[in-house]
């Protein structure tokens, strides 16, 4: 999942991959801001970190799904 997220003034690329096991990281302009292991709980339910000294959390959507919604500084951002 990848997000443009415009701070500054500038534009920043966030991306989130992870793997079957649910292991995986949050990456910002191509470097890893934070990284998780895997779970047989599946994803975490939050995953804070910052973007450009701004709160960013990745929120999963539910339980079922395996999807993560994008907050930062409070604001929601959509998926690319």
């Amino acid at each position: 999942m990848k997000w443009a997220v415009n701070i500054n003034n500038k534009q920043v690329m966030v991306e989130a991959r992870y793997g079957l096991s649910s292991a995986g990281e949050v990456l910002v302009d191509g470097k890893i801001a934070k990284a998780w292991g895997s779970s047989v709980l599946g994803l975490p339910k939050e995953v804070s970190f910052e973007i450009e000294g701004k709160p960013a959390l990745l929120r999963r959507r539910g339980v079922i799904h395996q999807n993560f919604d994008l907050l930062v500084d409070g604001k929601l951002f959509k998926k690319l």
